[in-house]
């Protein structure tokens, strides 16, 4: 499901129409920039948590798009669309390698959201998959006001 996720990710973000990854939009707090980058680091941050070998890529990123951060705020020039794509889709290839045969594997960190336990690798897969589709979902409702 995750695989199919993401390539439905990408298929999205390739086509968003140029010079709108940046555009403020009335009723959405963040961009698709924002968005795209949110995905990638809180796959990474969830994974790395699920299992401390998994090496997070691009640490710098956070300050960027965590939670609780804007794109309306940065004061410092972001990664760009490109380096976002290739990311996005490197990522998508590196969980699927890094965690084929691990999903049973008891998570390194527990994660407690709100009544969610993330306490296997899978469970934090299965939480990254939904996150993806939901900000999937907040990109696609972007670009069709943007039409």
């Amino acid at each position: 499901m995750f695989e199919y996720s993401r390539a439905a990710l990408l298929i999205a973000l390739g086509n968003t129409k140029e010079g709108t990854w940046d555009e403020r939009i009335e009723g959405f707090p963040n961009t698709i920039r924002w968005n795209a980058g949110h995905m990638y680091i809180t796959a990474e941050d969830y994974l790395n948590k699920a299992d401390k070998t998994y090496e997070i890529i691009y640490p710098e990123w956070y300050e960027f798009f965590i939670d609780g951060t804007s794109p309306f705020k940065w004061d410092k020039e972001p990664p760009t669309i490109e380096e976002i794509m290739v990311a996005l889709k490197n990522q998508g290839e590196r969980i699927m390698e890094f965690f084929n045969g691990k999903l049973d594997n008891a998570a390194s960190e527990t994660v407690d959201i709100r009544y969610l336990k993330l306490d296997t690798v899978d469970a934090a897969l299965q939480f990254v998959t939904w996150h993806d589709g939901i900000h999937l979902g907040i990109v696609k409702s972007m670009q069709y006001v943007m039409k």
